[in-house]
């Protein structure tokens, strides 16, 4: 997942990019009261896209500078209002999000729409594991290697005795 905010500087970039990846993009105008109001809520939903999601799609920010731009490229960028919330394939406008502003709303969007995909927990678990078992093993090599070194020594200590007792039997 990607997101990025486009303006004047990186909208042909940004025209690169989404004919590579499907895109949900936000056009908005900074002076807007509703695209102020819903600022927070698409912050947030990026926000958990990225740590609950599994996703290719490229959220982005378009601002009224990076619309001119594009209008220049075959991106899509002809909105009727802001903000405006569509699905670009290919930059061509897909589909039109109507819903709530709220991130909940977007997100089920996202899901039902095939988007996204929660990410899986499982995973976690099986780490855990992994490292409970290499724990184990790395315990027993170090008791086994333990017994081995202790044994050594004992066997050098019963040698070094059998010696000095014959020298004290030749005298």
């Amino acid at each position: 997942m990607k997101i990025i905010h486009v303006k004047d500087t990186n909208a042909l970039e940004f025209d690169k990019q989404n004919k590579e990846k499907m895109v949900f993009a936000k056009y908005f105008s900074p002076g807007c009261p509703a695209c102020i109001a819903m600022e927070s809520e698409w912050d947030n939903m990026c926000k958990d896209i990225d740590e609950k999601y599994d996703t290719d799609l490229i959220l982005a920010q378009i601002d009224p500078s990076g619309m001119n731009k594009l209008e220049e490229t075959s991106t899509h960028s002809d909105v009727a209002y802001v903000p405006s919330l569509l699905i670009l394939n290919n930059g061509n406008k897909l589909l039109e999000y109507n819903g709530s502003k709220k991130k909940e709303d977007m997100i089920d969007f996202l899901l039902n729409e095939g988007h996204i995909k929660k990410k899986l927990k499982g995973g976690s678990k099986i780490k855990k594991l992994h490292k409970k078992k290499s724990h184990k093993i790395n315990s027993l090599k170090r008791k086994s290697h333990k017994r081995k070194s202790h044994k050594k020594k004992s066997h050098k200590k019963r040698s070094h005795k059998k010696k000095s007792h014959k020298k004290k039997q030749r005298k």
